[in-house]
């Protein structure tokens, strides 16, 4: 079967992999997808990602909207608000300023990114 998309879906993604979202106390191993960007009108980093299908987080969070957490990586982790489900419940995360995964800040290493 032949597809009309051109590209993947997750080749502008910075960071895809384990990670541990603490939320109410409660370390919850998931999968996630997040990318960031700075915005050109407040010059804040902010990122932003969906959290693989997890049914200990859905029991956790329940009809919460917007949720206090931390995302941690192997990099570091980080302060975010994950917000409620999509219809393949998917939770939303998001967060400002430094990231949980790396971010290239050398111009060797933002030059060298294309090379494979």
């Amino acid at each position: 079967m032949n597809s009309v998309f051109t590209h993947s879906p997750h080749e502008g993604s910075d960071f895809i992999g384990d990670a541990t979202i603490i939320v109410r106390g409660t370390e919850i191993p998931v999968q996630v997808e997040m990318r960031g960007y700075r915005e050109p009108i407040d010059g804040v980093f902010r990122w932003i990602g969906r959290v693989a299908p997890n049914e200990r987080l859905s029991e956790i969070l329940g009809d919460a909207q917007r949720t206090t957490i931390t995302v941690r990586t192997d990099h570091s982790a980080r302060p975010a608000v994950i917000g409620d489900p999509d219809p393949w419940n998917r939770f939303r995360i998001m967060g400002k300023s430094t990231p949980p995964y790396h971010v290239p800040t050398e111009l060797a290493e933002v030059e060298g990114e294309g090379e494979g």
